[in-house]
């Protein structure tokens, strides 16, 4: 997917690659992940499993974080902290649902 348009995967845990539009120096996209598993209690990590970590030998790097949980989505945000380097690689983001329990 690029890292603007929406997907879809119902899954607990699972993968999502991103092709390799650029993104530019200092610049962030989000994407909403639509999940039928997803309830709004619920608790969702993303981490980088390969892609840009080291953005053309600069000091930069690619941060994904999750900004948004809601019942039935996600949201995440890609986000390039390079001041002086677009970042092009296709990224592969891993997720994890932690269901909520209340008390």
């Amino acid at each position: 997917t690029n890292r603007s348009t929406a997907v879809t995967l119902d899954k607990l845990a699972g993968k999502i690659q991103t092709d390799t539009t650029s993104l530019a120096a200092g610049a962030s996209a989000e994407f909403t992940v639509n999940n039928s598993q997803v309830a709004i209690g619920d608790v969702v990590v993303v981490s980088q499993r390969s892609g840009s970590s080291n953005v053309a030998g600069t000091a930069g790097v690619t941060v994904v974080e999750v900004v948004t949980v809601a019942a039935g989505s996600f949201i995440v945000s890609v986000n390039n902290q390079s001041t002086t380097t677009a970042e092009t690689g296709a990224i592969i983001i891993n997720f994890a649902v932690f269901k909520a329990v209340t008390s």
